[in-house]
This record gives structure tokens, sequence and C-alpha cells, in this order.
């Protein structure tokens, strides 16, 4: 049987507690959740009505893109004032920017002498001065921001040829690059964080992880690399993900065991159409482009993965074709107006902040009257502890996706005591007391499922990300 959203409270029991506490990026002291501003090199949103909402929204981290050519219009001075008030701004908010170190520019490349917003796939390298100009350029970049910025990408996506354009895309070259830039950075900054790749969805699938391996066999010396990030845009977000990511951490410790995978990318669009979109020939709406969110995020954070990074802050008006807009934006490209997935990654930066941690806790599923199974088809559960002693685990059902919001019951069974708890659900940010039956360890519950995600809450350690209504 099938229950909708209204049918809640009296089918399953639950009666409301309270709500979602949104969270200001200020206040949270840790946070393994970002958000993209990418493509501000390229003047294709206005930061200003932009970033104070990043703030509301709770995120940790933002990644800029650093842009060389409108950082030098004219060869050997740089203007940075641009990036700093970007910068300084995110600061100011309690987000930590990282740069993604990238793109070519017309002074050192004739052939794309259009603009600087047009040079994103030339590359500076096989060319001298084009080598030399970049080194100084990176040189001077970090100089600039190195009291303010700690971590740094070398270039996006290699292995799309709208970001490697002059050059074959193989491994061996990204490492004649990444050889290029990442001793700049830390001759600078020996501190620094270097960041590798940013690479496409590939390196979850074989052909990426040869590129990969080619990259790591050609590269000076693997152990420089502190992180190693990659994208993804895929429908349904967990098809054939955990797999892709095991095999990646599998390749990336053979040759430096201390690398960290940072999902750099990541997004859906709220519109079936537009550039950069196509919604994979799936339906898709702003309530549909929430769901995928929470269970993106979610599970990116239940595998362990060190950074989400959604791509974008605002929708791209502009994006690769003039008249069309790349509708993944957590607020609306013509006002600046807030999607419901700007409202649902709050409500989940909320609940995952503050040491937030994966931890491994036994739990299993049960539909009509069937067997207890940790790995029951279709369900998915990740437990998490924070720095407050809270508890919370995150389940849904897999598969595609409804426009509409509709649960069907589940027994759940979960190591601990969750006797007496709270159901967030970070659609509505609702939160919902629970009872279960507490016996030997386990408790055993009986709760809504949906196709997005909700969070199950110990009370203890909570406060901070919820607030309940007085009794």
């Amino acid at each position: 049987m099938i229950f909708l959203r209204d049918d809640i409270r009296d089918q399953f029991g639950l009666q409301p507690a309270g709500m979602i506490r949104p969270r200001h990026s200020r206040t949270i002291g840790s946070s393994r959740c970002g958000v993209g501003c990418e493509t501000l090199d390229r003047d294709l949103f206005d930061y200003r009505p932009v970033f104070p909402q990043i703030g509301e929204l709770g995120v940790k981290w933002a990644r800029l893109q650093t842009g060389w050519a409108k950082c030098e219009s004219e060869k050997g001075v740089y203007d940075f004032t641009w990036l700093d008030d970007q910068v300084d701004c995110l600061l100011d908010h309690g987000i930590k920017p990282w740069f993604c170190v990238s793109y070519g520019n017309p002074l050192y490349a004739p052939e794309a002498a259009e603009g600087y917003q047009t040079v994103t796939g030339y590359v500076p390298l096989d060319d001298p001065e084009a080598e030399q100009a970049w080194v100084n350029y990176v040189k001077a970049l970090v100089s600039h921001f190195k009291d303010r910025v700690t971590h740094y990408e070398i270039w996006n996506e290699p292995e799309n040829s709208r970001f490697w354009a002059n050059l074959p895309r193989t491994g061996a070259n990204y490492a004649r690059l990444f050889d290029l830039t990442a001793p700049a950075v830390k001759e600078v900054f020996p501190e620094a964080k270097i960041i590798a790749v940013g690479a496409t969805h590939r390196a979850l699938m074989p052909e990426g992880r040869i590129w990969l391996r080619e990259f790591f066999e050609n590269v000076d010396d693997p152990r420089v690399i502190d992180i190693l990030t990659f994208h993804s845009y895929r429908y349904p977000p967990e098809q054939d993900y955990e797999e892709g990511v095991r095999r990646l951490r599998d390749l990336v410790v053979e040759f430096n065991p201390h690398i960290v995978l940072w999902q750099g990318e990541s997004g859906y669009p709220s519109v079936p159409s537009g550039t950069g979109s196509r919604a994979y020939w799936n339906e898709t709406s702003e309530t549909i482009q929430a769901k995928w969110l929470t269970r993106h995020v979610l599970f990116n954070l239940g595998i362990d993965i060190g950074l989400v990074s959604w791509h974008q802050a605002i929708d791209l008006i502009g994006h690769q074709n003039p008249r069309m807009v790349n509708p993944k934006g957590l607020l609306r490209g013509a006002d600046a107006s807030r999607k419901a997935s700007f409202y649902a990654y709050q409500r989940i930066c909320s609940l995952m902040a503050d040491d937030v941690e994966t931890v491994t806790r036994r739990w299993g599923a049960r539909i009509e009257g069937g067997t207890f199974l940790s790995e029951i088809p279709g369900i998915r559960g990740y437990h998490f502890a924070n720095g407050h002693e809270a508890s919370m685990f995150a389940y849904w059902q897999d598969g595609p996706f409804g426009e509409s919001l509709r649960y069907e019951p589940v027994s759940l069974q979960l190591e601990g005591d969750w006797s007496w708890a709270l159901l967030a659900d970070p659609l509505s940010g609702t939160v919902y007391h629970v009872e279960g039956d507490y016996d030997q360890g386990q408790t055993r519950l009986q709760l809504p499922i949906a196709d997005y995600a909700l969070v199950l809450c110990t009370k203890k350690g909570i406060d901070h990300a919820v607030w309940l209504y007085e009794s």
C-alpha cells in the first residue's frame, strides 16, 4: 500500500515534533558539504546576490575557478581584484574557498584570440613562453592568496575535449601539466594542499581508471597529491557508483594511500531542457532535483567521500550557448530566488555538520513481513555520528524518481537504542516523533520510506540542528 504525504501523520502515527533548524555557515565548525561557484572567471553570474545566500545555505566549502586569462590581460601584469572580492565575500560568510587553477590565455594562444571566455580548452604546454607564463601566473596567484586559500586544484576535467582541446587528452599529458604546476604552488606555499585531476564521471569507469593509471605512472611524485577530485551527474545518483568509487580508491592506494577522494562536482537539472543538462532523458522538475540532491549528498557522505560539492549555486544563463540556461542551480538564474533543492540542501547541511563522520553499525530492513536484511534490494541506509554525540541514519528507496511525494511502510532494525528518536524530512523540514521497540541492543521501528532520503536522529546531541515545538 502506498501513502500520500498528506496522510503521514494518520497512516504512520508520526506526530510533528518541530522543524530542522537552518544554520548559517558562520555557526558551523566543520562540514563535508560544499557548493560550486564555477564560471565566475567567465562572468556567467553575479556573485553579489548569491554568496550571502550560500552563507545561509550552511556549506563550508566553495569551489572557484581562477581564470588565468581574466587575471593576466597584459603580459606579466596580474589583476586579482575580481577574485579578491569573491574570496573575501565567501570568507566573510564563513565559507572556505578552494581554487581550481585553470584554463588558457589568448595572450599565449593566438588561435584563441576571441577572449578569455573562449580559452577554457587551451593548455599551456609545448610552447616555452606559454609554459613559463603559466608557472609565473600560478606563483603570483598563490603568493597573493596563500593567507586565505589553502587548497589548489590543477585544471578541470582534462579528459574532456571542451577543457583540453589543443593536445591529446592523455593521462601522460595531464601529468606534464601537473608537474609544471604543483612545484610552482609548493615553492610559494609549502603547506598548500594539492588537488589533482578534477576528473569527469569516467573516473568511476574502466576507461577512466586506465587514464588515471597513466597519469599516476607518469607524474613525478604521486606523494605530492593530497586530494583527487572527480565529478558525477548520473541518474539515478547511486547507479554503479559505489563499486566505481571502491575501484578508484584501490587504484589511488597503489600510488599514494594518503590521497583523499573529493566529489568535486555533482548536480541535476530542475527542468529537462537547457545546455549541459538534458536530464539524461529522464523526467525532472524542481521537486525531483531536490530528491536527487538528498540521495546524492547523503550517499557520498555515507561511503566516506571527503567532500561533496553541488554544481552549481545558481542557474547559468548563457553557459555554452548564449540563448540557453544550465538549470542545475540551487537558485534560479533570473532572480536568484531559491528552489526546493536549496532548502533540502540547507537542511542536510544543518544535520551533517560539526565533525559528522560515517560509522559502521548493523541495520536491516523488511517490507511486508519479509526477513530483515541489510542489503535488501532497492533500500539504502547509512549511519552517521557527529561531534555533539548524535547518531543519525539516512535511508531511502533506490531507483527512478517521481514528481509526487509518495511513501511506503518499511520496518527497520537498527543497532543501538532508537526507542525515542526523531525523523527529519529534508524536503519539508518537518521533524517527527518516533517510537521504537528496543530489545537486546536492537531497535525495531515502523517508518515511511520514499524515493528521497529521510534521516532518523537520536534526540541526544541533535539540538543544534532541530527546533522542537514546546510540549
